[in-house]
C-alpha cells in the first residue's frame, strides 16, 4: 500500500510540474471591484524572456457601467511588428473574435489605454519566429469613474 502511495506521489509532482509551463497563458478573467483596486497583468515568464507562438487573453471587469479600466505599460519590451498586446474595447461582456482593436502596442515604447466601457479585454500575442531576448511586459489595470481618455506613445 505504501509503494502505491509513493508511485501516486511521484505522478502527482510529475503531472504538476507538466501541467503549467513557462510558456501556458490561461484564458482569465479579472475582477475589479472597488475605485482604487488594481491588478498586475504580465507576460508569461516575466521577467525572464517569454515564448514564441503563445496568445494570451485577460478580460477585465470593472463593477459597473459608469467604470472604466486603465491599462498602464511603463516596462514594455517586444519584438517590434512582431509580438504585441492588443486591447479591446467593450460594453457587455464578450468573445473577441472577429472584434476590431482598439488599441494595439509593440516594441518597447509605453503603453497607457483607459476604456471607454466598463470590459477591457488584453491580447498578447507572439510571432512563432526566432528565439526571444525580450523580457514582454508588466502592467497595471485598475478602475477609473467616468469619463474617457486614450494615450499612446507608439
Amino acid at each position: 500500500m505504501s509503494e502505491l502511495l509513493g508511485l501516486l506521489c511521484i505522478l502527482a509532482a510529475f503531472l504538476v510540474g507538466t501541467a503549467f509551463s513557462a510558456c501556458d497563458c490561461l484564458d482569465r478573467i479579472i475582477i475589479l471591484h472597488n475605485l482604487g483596486d488594481f491588478r498586475l497583468v504580465s507576460s508569461p515568464n516575466y521577467p525572464s524572456p517569454y515564448c514564441p507562438g503563445i496568445d494570451c487573453h485577460w478580460h477585465i471587469v470593472a463593477p459597473d457601467n459608469r467604470s472604466r479600466v486603465q491599462f498602464s505599460a511603463d516596462n514594455l519590451d517586444l519584438r517590434k511588428n512582431m509580438d504585441q498586446l492588443i486591447l479591446y474595447d467593450f460594453d457587455r461582456p464578450q468573445k473577441i473574435e472577429n472584434r476590431t482593436e482598439s488599441m494595439r502596442c509593440s516594441g518597447d515604447d509605453l503603453c497607457y489605454y483607459t476604456s471607454r466601457f466598463q470590459y477591457l479585454s488584453i491580447r498578447f500575442k507572439t510571432s512563432s519566429q526566432e528565439e526571444i531576448e525580450n523580457f514582454g511586459f508588466q502592467a497595471v489595470v485598475t478602475i477609473r469613474n467616468g469619463g474617457c481618455t486614450v494615450e499612446s506613445r507608439n
